[in-house]
């Protein structure tokens, strides 16, 4: 679904984002891709968002090669993306309703349509007594929620995080993820970028490492800790300079044993989160017209040229 083939970036100022990245996420994954500051991973995203171009190497995200991709068809793509962000974005002006709302009126779906699903996404996100309010007065975890259904209204294919969890609570954190990870399970591609290593620690799932523009590690996270081994496509050599300098910044080397202690399982708020998704059976609700063109793009311009 998501291919990455020996993509590199180098941005015009001469500054070196990414280089020779090869990553492949299959269909209904649940990903983290984790980095610390500068490791790649807003370009990362840019690149999958199409918002930047790769220097060298291929991108193909469902059936669109990113590289070669018309600006005419860059909003039908992104059509198929719900993106959270760190910071909300959330249009300070509009209530809850309308900030959900505006996401499927800018593709150009149907009013009625609109009354229909925003409320039951706003249901989906545990937030059905705020739909009135304003962002204003809404606390960090409520809006963040609210981007979330934001992203999940046009029932994108693929679900984009990134840093959901930077800006609320620790618990919060965990509810949020548990979020994403539920709406997962229906069938949603999930990418979620983060630098809360210890959050990641706390699930399952597969992990991507970025480190200066490179992938220096892609794999399970087992028994509560993130993977060091290297990717496959990486040589010998580089496997032992990886795995000592991912050592140093996220591993235990010569850990002192301890006397086992019972451990403390932080859990998110069960009930809380049945409350959000209680029936994945119906949670993909397709509109009924899901082909109609966005406002700004004519039937008449769909079928032109591909003049830029």
């Amino acid at each position: 679904m998501i291919d990455f083939k020996n993509v590199s970036k180098v941005y015009d100022n001469g500054t070196k984002a990414l280089s020779n990245v090869n990553i492949h996420i299959d269909k209904g994954e649940f990903v983290f891709v984790v980095g610390a500051s500068g490791a790649g991973k807003s370009t990362f995203l840019k690149l999958m968002m199409r918002e930047e171009v790769p220097s060298s190497g291929t991108i193909k995200i469902k059936d669109y090669n990113l590289g070669e991709m018309k600006k005419r068809k860059i909003p039908y793509f992104r059509r198929n993306m719900g993106i959270v962000f760190q910071d909300f974005r959330l249009i300070p002006n509009m209530t809850v309703y309308d900030n959900v709302a505006f996401a499927m009126r800018v593709v150009g779906a149907k009013e009625k349509d609109i009354r229909k699903r925003v409320p039951y996404v706003i249901n989906i996100v545990g937030l059905p007594q705020k739909a009135k309010c304003y962002p204003s007065e809404l606390s960090g975890g409520e809006q963040q929620r609210v981007a979330l259904a934001r992203a999940l209204v046009n029932n994108a294919d693929i679900i984009i995080a990134d840093e959901p969890t930077g800006n609320v609570d620790p618990q919060m954190s965990l509810e949020i993820v548990e979020l994403l990870k539920r709406l997962n399970e229906t069938g949603t591609t999930v990418i979620m970028v983060t630098h809360a290593h210890d959050l990641v620690k706390k699930f399952d799932n597969r992990v991507i490492v970025l480190d200066s523009g490179e992938v220096v590690s892609d794999g399970m996270v087992e028994d509560g800790e993130i993977p060091i081994h290297s990717s496959s496509h990486l040589n010998h050599e580089a496997k032992g300079k990886i795995k000592n300098k991912f050592t140093k910044k996220f591993g235990k080397k010569n850990k002192v044993e301890e006397p086992e202690k019972e451990p403390q399982k932080e859990n998110p708020d069960e009930g809380f989160l049945n409350a959000l998704i209680g029936d994945t059976d119906t949670y993909r609700v397709y509109l009924e017209d899901e082909e109609t063109p966005a406002a700004s793009v004519t039937a008449d311009e769909e079928k032109g040229g591909d003049a830029e």
